[in-house]
């Protein structure tokens, strides 16, 4: 087991220059960081290297994505002289483990688990069973396993017991992530992020991975390893990722797309992660920008407005269409230039006009929107949103070119009010976009509409 404690300063001694030179370091949600000192002559640790540091409880600390400062020193300028050098270290990301974690080490797979999800992943029996029995059976213990494209996700249940080992103290999911290609510390975390953002989408508040640890092994050769007792240990991960406060009271599960209580709802969970886990290439940006969302949902700002309206426009779903063929416009232009001629008009102004015809040939703001609240109506039910919900998003369109600059200042209470309304029809309205494409049960659809996102929309007062 792994020794290093969050948030507690280690003493440590440096491994890169040669003459293990000693400081401390800090591993928080907020700040990783380092401070080297010599005591004899000046020294510098090139931080765009991986470094690395023997803490005090003998693991290797192996910092990532570094920011040095230059050389300072500390001195007494009266007899007896005395300098004390040193160099402060900022890192983004530690790995902590039993061997350095170079550049080129590459991880095969990913362990984690994210709070507040253990509802959202309790199927009745499963959990049951683990809760009643001494040593619960493999099934009962894997909540599932499914390939994605270059991946496996998996999720099974965790516990802690008492002296009496009778029955868990507590259960909570934990998920895994095998790359059938092994990634880079760089860049693993981007699978990891598309699957916390699913667990995000269900409940509607953003989350995070927590108690992260990554594996040069597959499951298979981990197992493999530990029969031998060959196995050499994980790595624990730590970045500079504070947790957002989150609302217990909006976790409530029924406002869920998917859940685990059951066989069929298990299911349905299943295919939904398989789904959104195999779309991820295409639809990272709008993920990333679901997350920021769910991060301002407790203000009203234009930033919200101005995210909310990224995200619409990124969702492949949401693009402008034709509403004119290429033909129709090709008529309509030779129309008009035939009777520009008839009225003596110049070249330049004809050009104008065939100008402004094709422009014509896209969609306008509300038959887009029109179209797309009619998609996601077919999907989840009319009514999911309000019945002014066209208004609300032409408006939030119209807020947003005045929001352009990153700030708004409402003229009274009924504009802010609008103005919070639009924000929130523009969020409800790229959730659904984004669940609409999703195999979600018949439940599921029901449940859609009582996630926080869309009654925070539903329920706002205009």
């Amino acid at each position: 087991m792994l020794k290093v404690e969050s948030s507690k300063p280690l003493h440590c001694v440096e491994m890169v220059t040669g003459r293990n030179l000693t400081g401390n370091i800090l591993l928080s949600e907020e700040s990783i960081c380092a401070h080297i000192y010599s005591y004899t002559e000046s020294f510098y640790i090139d931080g765009e290297k991986p470094i690395f540091l023997q803490a005090e409880t003998n693991e290797i600390v192996s910092l990532h994505s570094n920011f040095t400062t230059g050389p300072g020193t500390i001195w007494r300028g009266i007899e007896p002289l005395r300098t004390t050098y040193r160099q402060e270290i900022i890192s983004n990301l530690a790995v902590v483990g039993f061997d350095p974690w170079t550049a080129e080490d590459k991880v095969k797979r990913v362990t984690f688990s994210v709070k507040h999800t253990k509802e959202l992943m309790r199927h009745k029996e499963k959990f049951g069973a683990v809760g009643r029995e001494r040593f619960p059976r493999e099934g009962e213990l894997t909540i599932f396993t499914d390939v994605a494209e270059g991946i496996t996700v998996k999720s099974w249940y965790a516990a802690t017991y008492g002296m009496d080992f009778d029955a868990p103290k507590e259960l909570w999911p934990v998920f895994e992530i095998e790359f059938d290609e092994p990634r880079s510390i760089m860049n693993y975390i981007v699978s990891v992020s598309d699957f916390v953002g699913f667990l995000s989408f269900c409940l509607g508040v953003q989350l995070k991975p927590s108690a992260i640890r990554i594996d040069r092994f597959s499951f298979g050769e981990m197992t493999a390893a530990i029969t031998s007792q060959s196995y050499p240990g994980n790595h624990e991960v730590h970045y500079v990722w504070p947790e957002s406060q989150v609302d217990t009271q909006s976790l409530w599960i029924g406002g869920s797309p998917v859940r685990a209580w059951d066989d069929e709802e298990l299911k349905a969970l299943r295919e939904c992660i398989v789904a959104w886990m195999n779309r991820a290439g295409q639809w990272r940006k709008p993920y990333r920008l679901m997350m920021e969302s769910l991060g301002l949902k407790n203000v009203v700002s234009a930033e919200r407005l101005i995210n909310a309206c990224r995200w619409f426009e990124d969702i492949p779903l949401s693009k402008t269409q034709n509403a004119l063929s290429d033909e129709e416009i090709e008529s309509i232009s030779a129309a008009a230039a035939k009777k520009a001629d008839e009225f003596g008009i110049s070249p330049v102004i004809r050009e104008r006009i065939a100008s402004a015809i094709r422009r014509v040939k896209s969609e306008s703001a509300e038959q887009r929107f029109t179209r797309l609240v009619a998609m996601v109506e077919g999907k989840f039910g009319k009514g999911i949103l309000d019945e002014n919900a066209i208004a609300h998003l032409r408006r939030a369109i119209q807020f947003r070119g005045r929001t352009a600059h990153g700030h708004f200042n409402p003229e009274s209470d009924a504009e802010f009010r609008a103005f919070s309304k639009s924000t929130r029809a523009m969020e409800a309205l790229c959730y659904l976009l984004t669940a609409v494409d999703l195999p979600i049960s018949d439940a599921g659809k029901q449940r859609t509409g009582a996630n926080p996102i869309v009654q925070d929309y539903r329920m706002c007062y205009e």
